[in-house]
């Protein structure tokens, strides 16, 4: 079932088994006349449950064809698109992660990613391969994908919309919001969500993704936003308060990484096994392994933004990167 939550725009829930993020909210808008064209903003995974859920929404709302945006890179976001895109769909996304998007389909992404993090402390054992455990890598797109690459301040028109692009760089290093300046709309993937915190990892093509993210926070605070639409968990009602939420979780994860660090030579690694987090283990010993990898990506973002800052030291100890306070 789809729910209406403006003027043409359409939310469908699409389930993700098996994930902790538990459904992704893929967004339709809907041609205002017989001919015009659709958006749709966002996937799910490359899995039948989404393909699904998501063609019982084309169904509902008597949609055959569509242009396709993509927000960023994450397979949960753009996993489908080979399947719903048709041969005169234009398939939106920013370039950077519109390249890492065609990159992440083959194996060499995810080694390069494998050899990233046990460069940060990562052990080996813990996974073997990323391949292995990384439901970004289990469900990702099938086959090469061509984009049509927008860059900040592009217009899309669909359904009586004129969305603008706005380059928020942090939770990838190439993630595009949409925004309808006149009607107080924005789609912000997972740039902001409500119920959980945006995971802030390292990547390919960004080395410190933290203050990356930040910036692109403040740079959406200076929005006139009336409608967030986010691409995970229920709507935000107060855009600028759950920014101001943003900005505090992160300094205080900040000071607990380098309360953890003390006066010692530390991984990353080290650092999450540490950290405080919000999932039903006893211990860090039984942290399912995809949630491990996850956690040591957001000591490293912190950890980077850290040291770029000044605040701690970094150093390669038996060639694996330690930080000390």
């Amino acid at each position: 079932m789809v729910t209406k939550v403006a003027d043409n725009i359409y939310k469908k829930v699409v389930p993700l088994p098996n994930n902790p993020l538990r459904e992704i909210n893929a967004y339709i808008i809907k041609g205002e006349g017989q001919g015009d064209k659709n958006l749709l903003i966002d996937t799910g995974f490359n899995r039948p449950e989404c393909e699904e859920a998501l063609k019982s929404a084309f169904d509902e709302l008597g949609i055959e064809k569509t242009d396709v945006f993509i927000t960023h890179l994450h397979s949960d976001h753009c996993g489908l698109v080979p399947k719903f895109a048709k041969e005169e769909s234009v398939i939106y996304s920013g370039e950077t992660d519109g390249e890492l998007m065609n990159f992440e389909a083959g194996n060499l992404y995810w080694r390069i990613l494998d050899d990233m993090f046990l460069k940060f402390g990562f052990p080996k054992a813990e996974f073997g391969r990323n391949t292995d455990i990384h439901p970004g890598r289990k469900y990702v797109h099938d086959s090469k994908i061509d984009f049509t690459y927008v860059n900040e301040g592009d217009v899309l028109e669909y359904g009586g919309y004129r969305l603008k692009a706005i380059e928020t760089p942090g939770h990838t290093p190439g993630h595009m919001c949409l925004y309808d300046e006149e009607k107080k709309i924005l789609f912000c993937g997972d740039h902001i969500l409500g119920t959980i915190t945006p995971n802030i990892t390292i990547e390919l093509a960004a080395d410190n993704p933290l203050q990356d993210y930040l910036n692109s926070l403040a740079k959406v605070e200076k929005l006139d936003v009336e409608l967030l639409l986010t691409a995970h968990g229920t709507p935000v009602d107060d855009m600028y308060q759950r920014i101001e939420e943003l900005y505090r979780h992160h300094e205080d994860r900040l000071v607990e990484a380098e309360y953890i660090l003390g006066d010692e030579w530390k991984t990353p690694y080290e650092v999450a096994r540490d950290m405080t987090w919000e999932i039903e283990c006893r211990n860090w010993e039984e942290f399912p392994a995809p949630q491990k990898w996850f956690a040591t990506g957001e000591a490293i973002s912190h950890l980077q933004y850290m040291y770029y800052k000044g605040r701690i030291k970094r150093d390669e100890i038996g060639d694996i990167y330690h930080y000390h306070r």
